[in-house]
């Protein structure tokens, strides 16, 4: 029988065969640096661990949550976001936890497009949003980023673009590229897209990994009625394989959404919600792992000035640099980091048409014990 055109039209990216090598090479005892996928270090604080092993044994945590999440989890969720940010959320209403941020950006997707809509995605851009909008039947609005010694946004043809578009994708900070946007600039994307009446889909993953642009938000200032915003613990809390993200936005939005997360997934993962309240409980252990991925960022910036044919591109914040490798292909270099110097790398390919010629090193998940080597087998390329 054959597939459907729908689903044919996805082209998976590397990421899975590439790190199919690097396991096989860890099995078979060689020495890789894998700074392919964003898989953080670190696990989550081991009190939380210790909290949450003592909820197995009750029945409870083995059952289905409410569909939007347990209303403790949300609402913990919710004290954190304006502690934290000033951000108020109303966790009946406005705020779902989801199976992680690449479920909570379907709901927000078909909770605002239709098939055949427009939405803008910025490019390079991170592929599991383009799988969501190509198999949801909305039509991508591509609009490549500016590259200078960094990545910025072509604000006139972004500005241009906004009428008639159902929706704008951001992620922030971004996603292969690692940019962050100013304060001026989040304004300026926030007031076009509402006086515009499209949504603005903001991707937060890494909202705790922002090292040098902007922690402004719409709803700091007022509840627009046009922005959904989602984001992860994977990385914050080192807790990826529990499948755990949110998503908050307008109550009739959120209304939508839930309709999508009930079809796809129904609920979050209980014990994950269980795990959630008590990282959050844990005061200072996000931004200590912060703190050492913005040493890993300065570190791989420094290194690279070493290097021969693969340049590093400005990271404000995140897990990743988008470097060039001028006059080669993505996906010839990534082979030649792997098979020569034991580098696990993406193929900037995979993020769109801009991203060629570049390749994503996350220096987000490099334990400890293997920056140091990892630093210097990044200085000594030469390609």
């Amino acid at each position: 029988m054959k597939a459907s055109r729908r689903m044919e039209a996805v082209h998976m990216p590397p990421i899975h065969q590439i790190m199919n090598r690097v396991r096989s090479m860890l099995q078979r005892g060689e020495t890789v640096y894998s700074m392919a996928q964003a898989v953080p270090w670190y696990g989550p604080p081991e009190e939380a661990v210790n909290a949450l092993a003592l909820r197995l044994a009750e029945h409870s945590t083995h059952l289905y949550s409410p569909d939007p999440g347990m209303a403790s989890s949300r609402a913990a969720l919710g004290r954190d976001l304006e502690a934290r940010r000033g951000i108020s959320v109303d966790p009946e209403s406005e705020l779902h936890l989801t199976c992680g941020a690449s479920q909570a950006f379907l709901g927000a997707l078909l909770s605002v497009a239709d098939q055949g809509d427009r939405v803008i995605v910025i490019e390079p851009y991170y592929f599991d949003h383009m799988f969501a909008i190509i198999f949801s039947g909305v039509k991508p609005d591509i609009l490549p980023m500016r590259e200078t010694t960094g990545w910025e946004l072509p604000w006139e043809q972004l500005e241009k673009r906004i009428p008639g578009a159902r929706a704008v994708v951001l992620v922030n900070p971004g996603n292969p590229t690692g940019a962050v946007l100013t304060e001026s600039e989040l304004k300026r994307l926030a007031k076009a897209t509402e006086r515009e009446n499209c949504a603005l889909i903001i991707d937060e993953t890494y909202e705790r990994f922002n090292f040098s642009g902007s922690r402004w938000h719409p709803w700091m200032e007022a509840k627009t009625h046009n922005t959904l915003t989602l984001g992860s613990f994977s990385k914050s809390f080192g807790i990826s394989g529990w499948r755990l993200g949110y998503l908050f936005g307008p109550g009739r939005l959120m209304e939508q959404a839930l309709k999508v997360q009930d079809s796809v997934v129904i609920c979050p993962p209980t014990p994950a919600q269980i795990l959630l309240e008590e990282c959050l409980k844990v005061k200072g252990f996000a931004e200590s792992r912060a703190e050492a991925v913005q040493k890993r960022l300065d570190l791989c910036r420094e290194a690279l000035k070493s290097a021969e044919g693969l340049q590093w591109r400005e990271s404000g914040g995140g897990f990743f640099t988008l470097a060039a490798c001028p006059g080669k292909s993505g996906y010839s270099v990534s082979e030649t980091l792997l098979a020569k110097y034991r580098i696990g790398t993406i193929p900037g390919e995979a993020f769109g048409g801009t991203g060629g010629n570049h390749v994503r090193i996350s220096f987000g998940c490099l334990p400890d014990s293997l920056v140091t080597p990892a630093m210097e087998a990044l200085a000594s390329v030469r390609l």
